[in-house]
This record gives C-alpha cells, sequence and structure tokens, in this order.
C-alpha cells in the first residue's frame, strides 16, 4: 500500500480514539503513521501488502505496551468528586435575589451568583445564610447561626451590597 494510504488510516484511528476513549486504537494510528513512514522509506516493504500488515501490527502493539502508561497520565483527564460537600456546607453566603419556600432565589457565594432554595423559611436580599448542601447546580440554605456559619470575605461578598 502507498504511503498515504496508511498516513490516512493512521489518521482515522487516531481521531476514533475519540469516539472510543479507551486510549487503545490510537497506538494503532500511531503505528499506521510509522508505517506510512516505512513504507516511503523502504521501497521492499511497500511491495508486500501481507509485510505491511504484520509490521503494523507489530508496530501498533509495541507503540501499545511500550508507551501507553507513560502517555495515558498525559491524556487522562480529571474526574470531580460530586460527593464532597465539605468545601461549602456550614459556610455562609449572601442572599442577593429573595428567597421564600416557594420560589427559589439567588446567592451571592465566592465571587459568583448560585440559585438557592430553603424548606420552609424566607429570605430577603441582603440578608446573611448558611449553605446546608448542594443538590446540583443548586445550594439549600437556612438562616445564619451566628458562630456556626464560617464566613470569609469571597465566600459572602459582603463588599457587593
Amino acid at each position: 500500500m502507498a504511503p498515504i494510504i496508511w498516513a490516512v488510516v493512521g489518521f482515522l484511528f487516531i481521531l476514533s480514539e475519540f469516539l472510543v476513549p479507551e486510549f487503545v486504537i490510537f497506538f494503532f494510528g500511531v503505528g499506521a503513521l510509522l508505517m506510512s513512514l516505512l513504507t516511503a522509506l523502504a521501497p521492499p516493504v511497500a511491495g508486500s501488502v501481507p509485510l505491511q500488515i504484520l509490521i503494523w501490527l507489530g508496530l501498533s502493539a509495541a507503540t501499545l505496551f511500550g508507551l501507553r502508561r507513560y502517555l495515558a497520565n498525559w491524556f487522562k483527564g480529571r474526574k470531580f468528586d460530586d460527593d464532597d460537600q465539605t468545601e461549602y456546607v456550614g459556610k455562609s453566603a449572601r442572599v442577593t435575589d429573595a428567597i421564600t419556600p416557594d420560589k427559589p432565589g439567588r446567592i451571592s457565594f465566592r465571587g459568583t451568583t448560585w440559585v438557592a432554595e430553603t424548606f420552609d423559611e424566607r429570605f430577603e436580599r441582603g440578608q446573611k445564610v448558611e449553605i446546608l448542601r448542594r443538590e446540583g447546580m443548586h445550594f439549600i440554605v437556612t438562616e445564619s447561626i451566628l458562630g456556626l456559619a464560617s464566613s470569609t470575605r469571597d465566600e459572602s461578598d459582603d463588599d457587593e451590597l
């Protein structure tokens, strides 16, 4: 096969890694790109398709088993730990839009505003509240009890109101 065919096959394998992110198909693409280079530089290899396929499989296996453990850390995404609520539970925030049991409002916390709900309390704009927990992209809040809600300037945004 021509070197250009191996190059196209290699790029297709590498692109298909985005569809099946197991970080295996990538190495078959690398093997095909190396095969493209080899067929361009070594004419005797270019004449035998079965030999090319055997060499490609060997190159792919060698790169897979030899490089995967080193390269996997570069391509690994970070996992978001949604269960760690310690960074905001018990912290205080400032109400920016009124919150009632019937209607969610908004709070200011760490420099941004968040949707906030309450069970049976009413909070007006400017009131300080304590975060009980996070549910998805919103917070459940309660009345801030003096001394229990930890407060820092960047969390409650006192200077905004």
